[in-house]
């Protein structure tokens, strides 16, 4: 007997073929008329497992093209992970460098669960605050808030508009009091800035202007020489540094030698036979003219004692007056208090 699907012989009894494995039909099964049929099914046996391979050798393309798609979405979904991370640090680099708010309110918003957001947050809520600090500061303009906003932020975007805004103030600050002192101090803190170069104009102009001990002891000689010689009865020496034409001298406007020597004159004739300066007090500002000239402004207050002749009894009085001295003595005042009788 032979295999119906290989066509080798087949044992007697065997179940199986021994070459292909196809199972044996009994004889008797087609002697009972079903050979057709059984020949039939051993056919379709064997069509059956030759179409099985057939599939199964179809189908191994196709598991290999669906092992490539997942492990390509694997690959692809990783590197999307790398790119978005990427992306996060590279917002979040940007933002530490810029220190801008729109920069960091966009991380924020991006990455709400991102790496950085707890320091992001933090960072936003500062700048914010920082922000407010100098909106005030801008609007004051005083010096003293704008330093205390530099010191407070020294790293602070907005840095070089407060230093500018310093600028300003101290310059403005300097004019206001108008010494040596104060621009000096603007030049020392902006040996670069805006104003500089009308601070030194003004610092050398008030230099040149400061009076010396010398000038200050020249006034008073003048001033003392004009009253020793009215003491004295001295009218030349009263004179000699007395300027020809006055402001004001005892009410007079405007008052020349003329006015000096009828004064003078007026006490000669009465009882008095001296006046006496018992204090002398001189308050001396210096004052520069164009061409370089100088010229002092003088206030003094003398105490004036008046002696009767062959008398103890006197007047004392008070002599107070401003003047003008550069060459000569100049009165721009002259006025007398009596204070009591002796």
């Amino acid at each position: 007997m032979k295999c119906l699907n290989c066509g080798n012989e087949v044992k007697p009894g065997d179940t199986f073929c021994a070459t292909c494995g196809a199972r044996v039909m009994q004889n008797n099964a087609t002697n009972n008329g079903d050979g057709q049929r059984l020949s039939t099914q051993h056919s379709s046996h064997g069509d059956y497992k030759s179409h099985n391979a057939a599939n199964k050798k179809n189908k191994g393309p196709l598991i290999i093209i669906i092992a490539l798609l997942v492990a390509c979405s694997l690959v692809g979904g990783v590197l999307y992970m790398g790119f978005a991370h990427q992306d996060e640090e590279t917002l979040w680099t940007l933002c530490q460098q810029s220190k801008d708010l729109n920069d960091i309110k966009q991380y924020i918003d991006d990455y709400p669960n991102g790496e950085h957001i707890a320091e992001a947050k933090s960072l936003y809520s500062q700048l914010i605050g920082e922000k407010t600090s100098w909106e005030q500061a801008m609007a004051s303009g005083e010096e003293d808030v704008l330093r205390a906003f530099i010191n407070n932020h020294p790293s602070s975007s907005y840095l070089a508009q407060a230093r500018d805004m310093l600028d300003d103030a101290v310059w403005n600050n300097a004019l206001e009091q108008n010494t040596k002192d104060s621009f000096q101090r603007y030049i020392t803190e902006f040996p670069t800035g805006k104003h500089v170069g009308e601070a030194r104009s003004h610092f050398n102009e008030l230099q040149r202007a400061e009076l010396t001990l010398d000038e200050r002891q020249r006034v008073n000689q003048c001033i003392s020489q004009f009253l020793n010689g009215m003491s004295q009865w001295d009218i030349v020496a009263m004179m000699s540094v007395c300027n020809v034409e006055m402001d004001n001298f005892m009410g007079k406007r405007p008052a020349s030698h003329n006015d000096v020597r009828d004064y003078f004159n007026a006490y000669r004739e009465s009882d008095i036979d001296s006046i006496g300066f018992s204090s002398l007090a001189v308050d001396v500002k210096k004052q520069l003219q164009e061409g370089g000239d100088v010229q002092y402004n003088a206030s003094f207050t003398v105490t004036r004692n008046f002696r009767r002749e062959n008398t103890h009894n006197g007047t004392m009085a008070l002599l107070r007056g401003e003047a003008v001295v550069d060459n000569y003595f100049r009165f721009k005042s002259l006025e007398m208090d009596k204070i009591k009788e002796q």
